[in-house]
Protein backbone atom coordinates (compact mmCIF):
# COMPACT_ATOMS: atom_id res chain seq x y z
CA UNK A 1 0.00 0.00 0.00
CA UNK A 2 2.47 2.41 -0.85
CA UNK A 3 0.60 5.94 -1.33
CA UNK A 4 1.87 9.29 -1.93
CA UNK A 5 1.03 11.82 1.42
CA UNK A 6 -1.49 13.47 -0.68
CA UNK A 7 -3.52 10.07 -1.55
CA UNK A 8 -2.99 9.17 2.02
CA UNK A 9 -4.34 12.09 3.69
CA UNK A 10 -7.04 11.95 1.30
CA UNK A 11 -8.30 8.08 2.21
CA UNK A 12 -7.48 9.12 5.69
CA UNK A 13 -10.15 11.80 5.52
CA UNK A 14 -12.63 9.43 3.50
CA UNK A 15 -12.45 6.66 6.18
CA UNK A 16 -12.76 9.34 8.96
CA UNK A 17 -15.83 10.95 7.78
CA UNK A 18 -17.56 7.31 7.11
CA UNK A 19 -16.96 6.07 10.69
CA UNK A 20 -18.28 9.24 11.97
CA UNK A 21 -21.19 9.41 9.56
CA UNK A 22 -21.79 5.07 10.51
CA UNK A 23 -22.10 6.17 13.66
CA UNK A 24 -19.64 3.82 14.47
CA UNK A 25 -17.23 6.05 16.22
CA UNK A 26 -18.10 9.29 18.00
CA UNK A 27 -15.79 12.25 17.70
CA UNK A 28 -15.69 15.48 19.12
CA UNK A 29 -13.90 16.42 15.93
CA UNK A 30 -13.75 14.74 12.17
CA UNK A 31 -10.40 16.08 11.92
CA UNK A 32 -8.62 14.76 14.70
CA UNK A 33 -10.22 11.05 14.23
CA UNK A 34 -8.80 11.49 10.24
CA UNK A 35 -4.85 12.63 11.93
CA UNK A 36 -5.47 9.48 13.72
CA UNK A 37 -6.85 7.44 11.04
CA UNK A 38 -3.57 8.81 9.06
CA UNK A 39 -1.09 8.33 11.38
CA UNK A 40 -2.03 4.66 11.14
CA UNK A 41 -1.96 4.85 7.63
CA UNK A 42 1.76 5.99 7.47
CA UNK A 43 2.95 4.02 9.90
CA UNK A 44 0.92 0.95 7.84
CA UNK A 45 3.31 2.36 4.64
CA UNK A 46 5.82 2.58 6.60
CA UNK A 47 5.96 -0.78 7.84
CA UNK A 48 5.87 -1.98 4.25
CA UNK A 49 8.48 0.00 2.85
CA UNK A 50 10.74 -1.24 5.76
CA UNK A 51 9.85 -4.79 4.52
CA UNK A 52 10.29 -4.05 0.73
CA UNK A 53 13.71 -2.55 1.33
CA UNK A 54 14.89 -5.72 3.92
CA UNK A 55 13.61 -8.14 0.59
CA UNK A 56 15.85 -6.23 -1.56
CA UNK A 57 18.50 -6.42 0.40
CA UNK A 58 17.89 -10.25 0.77
CA UNK A 59 17.90 -10.55 -2.69
CA UNK A 60 20.59 -8.25 -3.39
CA UNK A 61 23.15 -10.65 -1.49
CA UNK A 62 21.92 -13.90 -2.94
CA UNK A 63 21.88 -12.41 -6.72
CA UNK A 64 24.40 -14.77 -7.87
CA UNK A 65 22.19 -18.35 -6.70
CA UNK A 66 19.16 -16.29 -8.14
CA UNK A 67 20.57 -15.78 -11.45
CA UNK A 68 21.98 -19.10 -11.88
CA UNK A 69 19.07 -20.75 -11.09
CA UNK A 70 17.23 -18.48 -13.86
CA UNK A 71 14.68 -17.32 -11.36
CA UNK A 72 12.33 -14.34 -12.28
CA UNK A 73 13.45 -11.21 -10.11
CA UNK A 74 9.98 -10.07 -9.78
CA UNK A 75 8.46 -13.93 -8.54
CA UNK A 76 11.58 -14.02 -6.26
CA UNK A 77 10.81 -10.56 -4.37
CA UNK A 78 6.87 -11.65 -4.31
CA UNK A 79 7.81 -15.08 -2.65
CA UNK A 80 10.22 -13.69 -0.54
CA UNK A 81 8.02 -10.11 0.70
CA UNK A 82 4.95 -13.01 1.65
CA UNK A 83 7.36 -14.95 3.13
CA UNK A 84 9.31 -12.38 5.76
CA UNK A 85 5.40 -10.71 6.45
CA UNK A 86 4.27 -13.88 6.89
CA UNK A 87 7.44 -14.63 9.60
CA UNK A 88 6.66 -10.82 10.98
CA UNK A 89 3.29 -11.34 11.55
CA UNK A 90 2.31 -8.17 8.79
CA UNK A 91 -0.55 -8.37 7.06
CA UNK A 92 0.09 -7.71 3.26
Amino acid sequence: MSLSETRLSAQAAFVARRLVADNVVKAQAVADLRRTVEAVLVADRDRERALDREVEALLRANRQSIQAAGADYSEMFRKAKKMLAARKKIPL
